[in-house]
């Protein structure tokens, strides 16, 4: 796993910037004495929320969204596993986007291929709530249901003072609400930012930022959590174990499980795929498997594109699926992607403090635990019966016994919470 290296300014106001892919409530109000309220009744009570975005633009913050998190993939060394949450990292660039200036947003939204206003704040608004809907409206065959929730925090010290407009905007549409640290103090107030991380986690990301991550030119931690728990639609049966293929030809035997399945299979040039729902069938994992000695040029071409393909090449197939059990967590340093788009250091005077903030940290953390229950992850982020044969047994076997990638999706929408790619199951 790469190890997180900090990066952290010493002069000048900056802008603590903290990306968390984990467990997370469903959203916040503009209150820094209460706690919490659930999101929809932000929504709901708010007098702005009334635009509807057009399908064109909440297709395209879903693709920009989505091939970020392929960008980000790439940027991870290929024989480690990685997990990373499209969603989170790019959901707190475009909340962050509004309180930059000319030079520094338009940065941005070339690298996010988005239009400058408001109209992508409101497709991430249509987006969430699509999301929030999905929570315990359908259950699977043992009574239970996904859990998928979203939160954003923004942690203001004494050096800032925020532009309202923006404070209004992210609370409007994107459920984030506030709550003040203090920089002269800044161990607490890292322990304070972490343990909210850790509560949206369910504990699975304790520690997000680092230490020495605020000190006393801190003006701003902007936090985003994401967590998702989901049993398995089809059902597979008990632990057993496979031999898997790793990057540099030795074999391994690992844990795995398997089931009889009648899901949506294909295969293309250079991969075999397949897409797993989840119980209540809003979400997907999709796994894309490279045909062996193809790991890195299939890699090379992870796009919005080449899972257009894969979407199009699947149909509902009988089959056997043995597949690895994982459990992975990553952390990554942002600082040199968000220095790449030109948001670092960026000027961002949305934020308030004199002179202008700078984004000064970048963090991203992801965990995810795939076995035959389902998964948990966390960031802090068709059918035809004539498929089946005379005797209804499965027609082939698929075991995932090499190097793959995963995306779990959100159906409607299209949009990639997680993604990833395991190397070595066991690692």
């Amino acid at each position: 796993m790469r190890k997180f290296t900090s990066h952290l300014r010493t002069a000048g106001a900056t802008l603590a910037f903290a990306l968390a892919i984990a467990a997370c409530s469903a959203g916040e109000t503009l209150n820094t004495d209460a706690p919490p309220l659930e999101r929809i009744t932000a929504f709901e009570s708010s007098a702005e929320r009334n635009a509807a975005p057009s399908d064109a633009t909440t297709d395209e913050l879903v693709d920009s969204l989505n091939n970020l998190g392929f960008e980000l993939l790439l940027d991870e060394d290929s024989q480690d596993n990685v997990v990373l949450s499209p969603a989170s990292i790019g959901h707190v660039v475009l909340m962050l986007r509004p309180a930059a200036d000319d030079t520094t947003g338009t940065a941005i939204d070339e690298a996010l291929q988005l239009e400058d206003g408001l109209e992508p704040h409101i497709a991430w608004d249509s987006i969430d709530q699509q999301i929030v809907a999905s929570n315990g409206t359908v259950t699977n065959r043992d009574g239970q249901t996904p859990v998928v929730t979203l939160a954003d925090r923004i942690w203001p010290t004494e050096n800032a003072n925020p532009d309202q407009e923006w404070i209004d905007l992210l609370a409007t549409y994107h459920g984030a609400d506030v709550s003040p640290i203090d920089s002269t103090q800044p161990e607490t107030s890292r322990e304070t930012v972490n343990a909210w991380v850790s509560d949206q986690t369910q504990g699975r990301i304790p520690d997000l930022l680092p230490d020495g991550a605020i000190n006393a030119n801190t003006t701003m931690v902007l936090t985003n959590a994401v967590y998702f728990e989901a049993s398995w639609q089809p059902e597979f049966r008990g632990f057993q174990s496979t031999v898997f293929d790793q990057l540099d030809g030795t074999e391994s035997e690992v844990p795995a499980f398997s089931g009889d399945l009648f899901e949506p299979f294909g295969t293309g040039d250079g991969w075999t795929a397949t897409t797993l729902d989840y119980s209540g069938g809003d979400y997907s994992m999709l796994l894309v498997v490279p045909d062996r000695g193809r790991f890195e040029e299939i890699r090379e071409e992870l796009s919005i594109d080449l899972l257009a393909d894969v979407d199009a090449a699947l149909s509902p197939q009988l089959y056997e699926l043995i597949l690895p059990t994982w459990n992975d967590t990553t952390r990554i340093d942002l600082l040199p992607w968000l220095a790449g788009i030109g948001a670092v250091p960026g000027a961002y005077p949305g934020v308030g403090s004199v002179p202008v903030s700078t984004l000064d940290a970048g963090i991203h953390v992801a965990d995810i635990e795939v076995d035959a229950s389902g998964t948990i992850a966390t960031a802090a982020t068709g059918f035809v019966n004539d498929a089946m044969s005379d005797d209804g047994e499965p027609r082939f076997t698929f075991e995932v016994d090499r190097p793959f990638f995963y995306f779990i999706r959100h159906n409607d929408t299209g949009l990639v919470l997680f993604a990833g790619q395991v190397t070595d199951p066991t690692s």
